[in-house]
């Protein structure tokens, strides 16, 4: 997949935008890479409150404050339904390892919650 943008500029662009307007700024890096996150975790310590990974649904242990205040985590885990594969009837991701096609996701019912 293409980048449409660079999320370093971009990030820098909206914290100065931001900048007059909040106290608090929030980045949700959502990204395949730890190292991507990890570097620019790095790179926005100190001009932003925290910066939290998503994508891979499965809570990292690598939480930290970094030397300039800045909050990190690489992934924060997931919000869904528990009883299931990364929010996904479980039955459909089996299927979908099975046959090697693709399937169209179905949202898991249940008791949600948090995945950590």
């Amino acid at each position: 997949m293409k980048n449409l943008d660079d999320p370093f500029q971009v990030s820098l662009k909206e914290i100065e935008r931001l900048a007059g307007e909040a106290k608090i700024i929030v980045v949700d890096l959502h990204a395949e890479a730890t190292s991507e996150k990890q570097t620019l975790g790095i790179y926005l310590d100190g001009k932003v409150s925290a910066v939290i990974g998503t994508h891979t649904h499965a809570q990292t242990a690598d939480e930290t404050i970094l030397p300039g205040g800045t909050a990190y985590i690489s992934d924060i885990g997931m919000t869904g339904p528990q009883d299931s594969v990364i929010g996904i009837k479980k039955e459909v991701a089996i299927k979908r390892f099975l046959t090697q096609r693709s399937e169209r996701f179905i949202v898991a019912r249940g008791e949600s919650g948090f995945k950590g």
